[in-house]
């Protein structure tokens, strides 16, 4: 039995013009059928024609493109063909095939050269246009479309294999004409240039022209689809060198261009040009298209496009619902959906459960883009069993997997539980439970139960649609897909939008936004290319959204966790970084939280000041920065193991040439006395503050920063002043020695008092000393009750600060008493004070003056109200600021009181010096010199002299090194030993007092003596 083969020849017919020296071609489709035996001598006899001369033409070539099997309805291309548009677009299985079978007669199904050229283009013609030419059906569309289409063809089909054109449209703009042209085989560019080239002179019109199929493009990979996560290299070849091609990716109507990226890679070569994917997903699911520009003319471009199929796989969130099956009761079995979640792709998955039954073999679509497949696990509660597995196994075309896993507890009569809330249901105790994200979210929520049956937060990882969106354009950017520059206003527009939405309030959209500019800068990093300034309004407003006080609290996971905020600057910072500016911009936007600024101190010696009150006051170059508010909760509370409070303002400094800048900056903060600041800035690498490079401006600049570097700065104060080293042991040991001295003293007077108290003078001198001592002692006790932390000490607090204050005013109040009479014996020598006037004026200065001002400082503090009036920590007055405080009743008139104290030794010894300057004889003058010494040594403890060191300790901030140390040491030392050197001064101190004490011992000793001899008689008389 013989087979009818049919074949379709492909004739090339070259047509000689008689009016022009042009040629031009036409191609023909012939289909015959012969019998299968002649086949191999018929298409030899087809290859052997020489040029056929066919009245004014000649029939150059014929080729056979297809033959088919009569009989069997199968189909082949011969070699160097493949299938045409329409098999492709009616049979899509048999495109990439050798072969394919047709159920009846097809004069469609044929091959034609696989070299063949597709070209579209248009030509702009200097004339009017008509409206009617956007009618087709019109007279005047058709007349056009005639006569250019004669004009067309007359100039193209001198092309070689030249087969049709036809015009598809006019569009306005002058008249543009639009039109197809195919051309069966290979065409040469130079041949191609010449032919556009004439066409324009001719028809004196401009034309772009666009080639496909004149460039080859394939792949490295064998098989037609790509499996998920391989590499694979996509190549083009010109038919000879065009310069260098760019890249163009289009999936789903989108069309982005291809740059070097983290997934992505051009490769020029000489001749070639290649786009490597170092990891295919379903990202690169689509068509890749390489464009070629002409040699010699621009309007003219070479393309060729290839469709890259991937076997997709998909990322899964299992959920099971209920989370927790109860077999309490013992009902049994118990069912449990459990759910596999994908985003919706048009891979179509065979999924395999285990320990599940599927409920349907496809997916069920939900909101926000993502398919559910859905099985029922069956828990059968008298095995006992605490919990179940169970898996979603995805399989694609390539017989790839994708799998995840989700553990189910069983809650039984005898579990600890967390009893539902809300929305969250009972979840056995140490068991996680996850939920889908409600409403325009993707992501899952999260909440654990403690192993004590307590719920812990929740945790959302929910982001907004919008901005999930977006991070994956962002993300796709850094891939290679598109260029940063020109899609950079977008981006941060959008971002702008999404950080506004009214439904922001979680983590996850905060650093999904964060992310989004991290993520950009990156790009624009591998791209090698920068975003101009326009970006900044966006990027400002969109930082000072995320800044909001509402969202704060949603920065951080927990009290440790400052990744979000480190990140947030860093990438702020990178998309300053990568910005087009120029030392002579002018650029200051401002949001709510956030204001960049740029500084330049070689046009201006003005500091460059924010609305932050933070300011860069001295650069050594121009320097973009950037001030943030609210930044500073998210970020570390402690410096070097030191808490500290931290400064509400972040100031962020950027070099505008990359170099190494010295900075002066300007901060406003409330510093209080003795509390040391530091200068710091963001450690990126350890997420912690960092005083390398930057100096404080010290006490008196306590605002100023110094550093020698670029990055965030702020200024710390510590949440406790400086404390210096033993200075609670020497002032409880000092308080210990003077609470024992003053006792001892005023058992010393009650003593020696009838023995020495001889006079006035003497009496007023014992009296006032007595009662420095008295007040003192109060005081010191006082004191060192307040600096023992016993347990109802928050009660005696305010007591114990009015009897100290109210104790040391009267104690200086009566060393007033005791300069004033020391003056009055000094100046009026032969006038004596009578016993009722100085004892009357002595006390009411001593404790009514005290009084009168402890009153008034009690009720213009509120009352005396802690905070106010006295510190709960130091049952103490407060000191906030210079002339600020409490402390300043106690200060202004204990410090009037000592220079008036310090005028009467000045007056003492000046009437000393008087005998010595008159002699002037050497002794006179050692023994003037000496009485001074011992005037100072006996008069400056007892009148509170050495108090002025106080007067130090409050202007010299213990920041101001050694300085602060000498003085508070020697204040602490001087002062808590006060009563010490009382009793050295004061009491032992006086001749008559050491002899009356030593008189009252010789007479005690004395009637001892006595009494033990009289008891020896009275027994030798017994005897």
């Amino acid at each position: 039995m013989k087979f009818c083969i049919e074949l379709t020849l492909l004739v090339l017919g070259l047509l000689f013009k008689a009016s022009s020296s042009e040629n031009s071609t036409k191609v023909y489709y012939v289909e015959l059928q012969i019998e299968s035996s002649a086949y191999d001598n018929f298409t030899y006899l087809l290859s052997t024609i020489p040029n056929l001369p066919v009245n004014d033409s000649v029939l150059k070539t014929i080729n056979v493109t297809t033959d088919c099997d009569v009989d069997t309805g199968t189909c082949n291309c011969t070699e160097y063909n493949s299938w045409s548009d329409a098999v492709c677009q009616n049979y899509s299985s048999c495109c990439h095939q050798p072969h394919c079978t047709f159920n009846a007669h097809n004069p469609t199904a044929m091959c034609l050269s696989a070299k063949r050229v597709s070209i579209k283009g248009s030509m702009t013609l200097n004339e009017s246009f008509s409206k009617w030419y956007y009618d087709k059906k019109s007279k005047e569309y058709e007349t056009l479309k005639k006569n250019y289409t004669q004009q067309l063809e007359s100039c193209f089909s001198s092309l070689e294999w030249f087969d049709s054109l036809s015009i598809t449209g006019f569009r306005q703009g002058s008249v543009i004409v639009d039109f197809e042209m195919k051309i069966m085989s290979s065409v040469s560019v130079t041949a191609l240039e010449k032919v556009v080239a004439d066409a324009a002179t001719t028809l004196k019109g401009t034309f772009i022209i666009e080639t496909t199929g004149l460039v080859n493009i394939n792949t490295d990979q064998s098989n037609v689809t790509v499996p998920y996560g391989s590499s694979v290299t996509i190549t083009c070849h010109p038919p000879e060198p065009l310069g260098i091609g760019s890249w163009t990716f289009q999936q789903n109507w989108n069309t982005a261009v291809i740059t070097n990226g983290t997934e992505a890679t051009i490769i020029q070569g000489y001749v070639h040009s290649m786009v490597s994917i170092s990891k295919v997903s379903e990202v690169w699911k689509g068509t890749f298209t390489c464009r070629y520009k002409s040699k010699n003319s621009t309007f003219i471009t070479h393309t060729a496009n290839i469709f890259l199929d991937v076997a997709l796989l998909p990322q899964i969130t299992i959920t099971s619902w209920p989370p927790c099956p109860s077999c309490r009761g013992g009902v049994s079995p118990v069912s449990v959906l459990v759910k596999c979640i994908i985003f919706n792709q048009t891979e179509e998955y065979t999924v395999h459960w285990t320990s599940a039954t599927p409920d349907t073999p496809n997916g069920t679509p939900i909101p926000n883009g993502q398919i559910s497949y859905q099985a029922t696990a069956q828990i059968f509660c008298d095995q006992k069993s605490q919990t179940i597995d169970v898996e979603c196994n995805f399989l694609n075309r390539l017989n790839q997997t994708q799998n995840n896993s989700i553990t189910i507890p069983i809650i039984y009569d005898d579990s600890l539980i967390c009893k539902g809330e809300n929305s969250w249901p009972d979840v056995k105790a140490s068991y996680t439970v996850t939920q889908l994200c409600e409403g325009a979210r993707v992501g899952v929520e999260t909440r654990a139960c403690s192993a004590q049956g307590s719920w812990y937060p929740e945790i959302s990882q929910c982001v907004n649609t919008d901005l999930h969106d977006l991070l994956n354009d962002a993300k796709n950017l850094q891939r290679g897909q598109g260029i940063v520059e020109s899609n950079a206003d977008l981006i941060f527009s959008r971002l702008r939008q999404s950080t506004e939405n009214s439904i922001f309030n979680t983590h996850a959209n905060i650093n999904a936004s964060v992310e989004v500019m991290g993520t950009m800068t990156n790009a624009s990093t591998s791209q090698n290319s920068t975003w101009s300034t326009t970006v900044f309004p966006d990027v400002v407003k969109s930082s000072s959204n995320l800044l909001n006080d509402s969202l704060l609290q949603y920065w951080k996971y927990n009290q440790s966790d400052y990744s979000l905020a480190v990140n947030f600057l860093s990438s702020f910072e990178g998309v300053i970084k990568r910005s087009k500016m120029n030392s002579s911009a002018i650029v200051n936007v401002q949001q709510e939280n956030v204001q960049i600024v740029i500084c330049n101190q070689t046009y201006s010696n003005k500091p460059c000041n924010t609305e932050f009150n933070a300011s860069i006051t001295e650069a050594s170059n121009t320097v973009i920065q950037t001030g943030f508010k609210n930044l500073n909760y998210s970020l570390p509370f402690a410096f070097n193991n030191v808490n500290v409070n931290t400064n509400n303002i972040i100031l962020s400094v950027i070099s505008l040439n990359n170099e190494t800048t010295q900075v002066t900056m300007s901060f406003a903060v409330q510093r209080l006395p003795n509390y040391k600041m530091y200068c710091v800035y963001l450690n990126e690498s350890t997420s912690q503050w960092s005083d390398d490079g930057c100096r404080w401006g010290g006490a008196d600049f306590p605002n100023v920063c110094h550093c020698i570097h670029n990055s965030a700065f702020t200024i710390l104060m510590s949440k406790a002043p400086i404390h210096l080293l033993y200075e609670d042991e020497l002032t409880n040991a000092g308080l210990g020695f003077s609470i024992s001295s003053l006792a001892l003293c005023l058992v010393i007077e009650c003593v020696v008092w009838n023995t020495v108290v001889k006079s006035s003078i003497s009496h007023f001198r014992h009296t006032v000393l007595v009662n420095i001592m008295f007040s003192l002692l109060i005081a010191n006790c006082c004191f060192l009750t307040a600096s023992s932390k016993f347990q109802s000490r928050e009660n005696w607090c305010l007591v114990l600060t009015v009897i100290q204050h109210f104790c040391l005013l009267a104690m200086f109040f009566w060393t007033l008493c005791l300069s004033m009479g020391l003056l009055h014996q000094l100046i009026f020598v032969f006038v004596n004070l009578r016993k009722k006037v100085y004892l009357g004026l002595s006390f009411s200065l001593g404790y009514v003056c005290p009084l009168i001002i402890v009153t008034i400082t009690i009720i213009s503090h509120n009352n005396g109200a802690p905070g106010l009036y006295y510190d709960t920590q130091t049952c103490w007055l407060i000191h906030k600021n210079i002339l600020q405080g409490s402390i300043y009743s106690f200060i202004i008139p204990v410090g009037i009181i000592v220079i008036v104290n310090m005028f009467t030794m000045v007056v003492v010894i000046s009437r000393i010096l008087k005998p010595t300057v008159s002699e002037g004889k050497t002794h006179d003058e050692k023994e003037v010199a000496r009485s001074i010494v011992k005037t100072v040594v006996f008069l400056t403890p007892t009148l509170g002299i050495t108090w002025v060191l106080g007067l130090f300790v409050i202007i010299v901030d213990l920041t101001t090194s050694p300085l602060a140390q000498i003085v508070n040491y020697s204040f602490i030392i001087f002062n808590s030993f006060q009563g010490f050197f009382i009793l050295l001064s004061g009491c032992l101190g006086e001749k008559r007092v050491r002899d009356a004490l030593l008189n009252h011992f010789k007479q005690q000793q004395s009637a001892h003596y006595k009494s033990e001899t009289s008891s020896k008689r009275s027994a030798i008389k017994n005897k």
